[in-house]
């Protein structure tokens, strides 16, 4: 579920913060390293802000997270820091939102495309699709619900 701002009479300052942010830097080299912090962010779920700044809605879960994967950048020689914020300029706790929102339906498209593709390949070769295609399927939407806010 996503973060939900209490703002008080209109105001744009909200009480409590709503978001985590991962800043970090990552040594250039090598580069899987660049990559594997990349893909762990895009499972946990994660939103590209701006380079190197990436947001989670704030959760004892997504802290746990972040703060695995921010251990990870230190020991692989790069710096980081977890944030807790609000959005008070620039971008809208409801545009970072909205960025969630598109990420999601994105994963769910894809997991869609993949599926009926499996799907497909099934019933040329076995003729009985349905066992491996509902497994597969079912994975997929587990693994996006539990990143869907």
């Amino acid at each position: 579920m996503l973060y939900n701002p209490r703002v008080p009479d209109g105001s744009k300052v909200t009480r409590e913060p709503g978001w985590l942010l991962l800043i970090h830097q990552i040594p250039p080299k090598p580069n899987y390293f660049r990559v594997k912090i990349w893909r762990r962010l895009q499972r946990l779920g994660a939103v590209g802000i701006k380079n190197s700044v990436y947001a989670l809605p704030s959760s004892e879960q997504a802290h746990e997270d972040l703060n695995w994967v921010l251990r990870e950048i230190v020991e692989g020689g790069g710096d980081a820091s977890l944030v807790e914020a609000r959005f008070v300029e620039g971008l809208s706790d409801d545009q970072v939102a909205e960025m969630f929102r598109s990420a999601r339906d994105a994963d769910y498209q894809a997991g869609l495309d993949a599926s009926e593709a499996l799907f497909d390949d099934a019933l040329a070769a076995s003729g009985d699709p349905r066992w491996a295609w509902t497994v597969t399927l079912t994975g997929m939407l587990s693994d996006l619900r539990a990143i869907y806010y």
